[in-house]
């Protein structure tokens, strides 16, 4: 059996971005999440679970992380932080930011990938 655990809508304000005014003041970025995990049925204890709260304490530290130019990076980021659990399966990631674009809600990047994928990745990476 596969639980997801779920956190949407994490926001932090923090320094992000590639042009020179985001470089002047931080802005809001939202982190949307999804993780799949093969679970025990009922389980007992946060142990047994995903916990999302780590997930929006993850996140919310970037807040006093340096200047990141690429949202790509913070991606990357909580894609990792949830792999780094095993009985993590898949990941679903977006990381939007909604101020920078004034004919836009929100603008950003997403990312759906499974463990193999993950490592598939990793490996090719580290191959280059």
């Amino acid at each position: 059996m596969s639980l997801r655990m779920i956190a949407r809508g994490i926001a932090v304000e923090m320094y992000v971005g590639i042009c020179d005014f985001e470089y002047q003041t931080p802005q809001t970025v939202i982190v949307n999440v999804e993780a799949e995990a093969t679970l025990p049925y009922r389980p007992h204890d946060i142990g047994e679970c995903l916990d999302y709260t780590l997930m929006c304490d993850f996140v919310r530290a970037w807040k006093d992380r340096p200047h990141t130019e690429l949202v790509e990076t913070l991606l990357f980021d909580v894609v990792e932080f949830c792999f780094a659990d095993a009985r993590v399966t898949r990941v679903d990631v977006e990381i939007l930011k909604p101020t920078v674009i004034a004919q836009a809600n929100a603008v950003g990047v997403g990312m759906r990938v499974t463990r193999a994928d993950y490592q598939q990745l990793r490996a090719s990476r580290g191959a280059a």
